[in-house]
C-alpha cells in the first residue's frame, strides 16, 4: 500500500483498476445522464419531406412572375396530412406549417401576404422557388452523426435520436453506489441527540451530492467503532453495489478502523493518505474487484475528496473513458493573504463576466468539519502548496462542481 502520494498518483492508481461497467440497452428516455457506447447515425432525413415553414398557400412560384395575379384554391392540408392534388398553372393549396408540400408546388406564399375571396387568392408579391419551404433533410440528412462514442446524453441528444425515429440506445450501466457511515459518536436523524453526539450529516451530503449527480443508491447503513461489523457491512453492500463509499475511520487515531477492516475481509488497500488539505484522510481499497473509497468523518474533508476521488471513480465506471480532473481558469475577486504549506483545495464561486471567470472565496471558516463552507459554492479552488499572498485580479485553477 501506498502512502502520502500527489492526488495526481492517487488519480493514476485508481484510472488503472477501475473499468467501466457492462452495456445495456434502455429506452430513450432512460438514457438521459447516460454515456453512450457506440456513435450513433441517422437512418432517415428529417424532415423526411418537403414541408412548409408558415401557415399560407402553396403555389408555383413562376406563376407570381407578372403581377398582379389570381390563383385558385383546389385543396387545403393540415400538418399530418397530405394532399392528393397536383398543382398545375395558377392553382394554389391552402397549406398550413409542418404539412407536405403538394406535388407540384414550388414554394409557399404566407397567408398574410394574399386576399382571398371565394376561393381566389390575389397575389402582389413575387415569391421565389423554394421560399418557406423547409427541404427534405434540412435538418438531418440520411447517414448524419447524432451522437459520438462516449457521450454524456442530454435532453439534446435524446431529441434528435428521436427525431430520427430511435427508440432504445445502448449505454454504460449505471453504477450502484453503497455507503457506510462509522463511529460511536454519529446520531441519525429522527433521534435525540445526547451530549457528546453529532448527527449523521455526511450520511445526507454525500448521498445528495450523489443521486444529484443521477447515480442509484443501493444500500446505505451505519457502523459503531467495530472492525468486524464495518467489515461485514461492507461485505454485504458488495452484493447489491459496484462501488462502496465509507466516511470516517480512515484517519490515525484509536477508532479509525476501516484497514483493519479492509485486513480482516482480505481486501487489498491501494493508497492510503494523499497529499492535500482538507481530506488529506483517505483510503482506497479494493475486494472482489470492486472499489471502496473510505473519506474522512470531517464534513469538508469528506466533501472535498468525494468530488477529487470518488466523483471521477464514478464517472469511469459511468462509461468515461478515464479518471481525471478538469481544470478551468478562473481571476479572483479578492486577495488571499494566507499562505499555505500543503495544497490545499477551498470551496468558492465562480461566475462568467466579460472578461472572464471570476471567482470568489465562499470558505469563511477554517477547519474539516466546517459544513458550512458548502453553501453557495459550485467549484473547489486550487492553492498550491507555499503560494501567495494573491491579489485581486490573479490567475487559479478550478474545478466546477455542476
Amino acid at each position: 500500500m501506498k502512502s502520502f502520494i500527489s492526488l495526481e498518483e492517487a488519480i493514476h492508481i485508481l484510472d488503472e483498476r477501475v473499468d467501466s461497467l457492462d452495456i445495456e440497452r434502455v429506452p430513450l428516455l432512460e438514457a438521459i445522464g447516460r454515456v453512450c457506447h457506440e456513435s450513433i447515425y441517422s437512418s432517415m432525413n428529417n424532415p423526411p419531406f418537403d414541408k412548409s415553414a408558415m401557415d399560407g398557400y402553396a403555389i408555383i412560384a413562376n406563376d407570381t412572375q407578372h403581377l398582379p395575379v389570381t390563383l385558385k384554391v383546389i385543396d387545403e392540408v393540415f400538418a399530418g396530412g397530405h394532399s392528393k392534388r397536383e398543382l398545375t398553372a395558377k392553382t394554389a393549396i391552402k397549406i398550413m406549417t409542418g404539412a407536405p408540400i403538394p406535388k407540384g408546388a414550388t414554394a409557399v406564399i404566407k397567408q398574410e401576404d394574399v386576399v382571398i375571396r371565394d376561393g381566389i387568392i390575389f397575389v402582389e408579391k413575387v415569391v421565389k422557388p423554394g421560399e418557406n419551404i423547409c427541404p427534405k433533410g434540412e435538418d438531418i440528412t440520411d447517414g448524419t452523426l447524432l451522437v459520438r462514442k462516449g457521450k454524456c446524453l442530454d435532453y439534446a441528444d435524446i431529441g434528435i435520436l428521436a427525431s430520427a425515429g430511435i427508440e432504445e440506445v445502448d449505454v454504460y450501466q449505471k453504477p450502484r453506489v453503497a455507503f457506510i457511515s462509522t463511529g460511536d459518536e454519529v446520531s441519525e436523524l429522527g433521534q435525540p441527540l445526547p451530549f457528546g453526539k453529532i448527527y449523521n450529516s455526511n450520511k445526507y451530503a454525500i448521498l445528495g451530492r450523489v443521486k444529484e449527480l443521477g447515480y442509484e443508491v443501493t444500500y446505505t447503513n451505519h457502523e459503531k467503532d467495530c472492525v468486524s461489523g464495518i467489515a461485514q457491512k461492507i461485505k454485504k453492500s458488495l452484493e447489491v453495489a459496484d462501488v462502496i463509499i465509507t466516511t470516517g475511520g480512515a484517519s490515525v487515531g484509536e477508532k479509525d478502523l476501516i484497514k483493519e477492516a479492509i485486513d480482516e475481509l482480505g481486501g487489498e488497500k491501494l493508497f492510503w493518505k494523499i497529499l492535500i488539505k482538507p481530506g488529506s484522510a483517505l483510503l482506497c481499497s479494493q475486494y472482489q474487484n470492486k472499489m471502496i473509497i473510505s473519506l474522512s468523518g470531517n464534513p469538508t474533508a469528506a466533501l472535498t475528496t468525494f468530488e477529487l476521488i470518488a466523483r471521477p471513480t464514478l464517472s469511469k465506471l459511468a462509461g468515461h473513458q478515464m479518471i481525471g480532473l478538469r481544470y478551468e481558469q478562473a481571476r479572483l475577486n479578492h486577495e488571499m493573504t494566507k499562505v499555505a504549506k500543503q495544497r490545499r483545495f477551498i470551496r468558492g464561486f465562480v461566475e462568467s463576466t466579460p472578461k472572464g471567470q471570476v471567482v470568489t472565496v465562499t470558505q469563511q471558516k477554517g477547519g474539516n468539519g466546517i459544513l458550512s463552507s458548502t453553501i453557495g459554492s459550485n467549484c473547489l479552488i486550487e492553492i498550491k502548496a507555499n503560494v501567495g499572498p494573491l491579489s485581486e485580479g490573479d490567475w487559479v485553477s478550478i474545478i466546477k462542481l455542476s
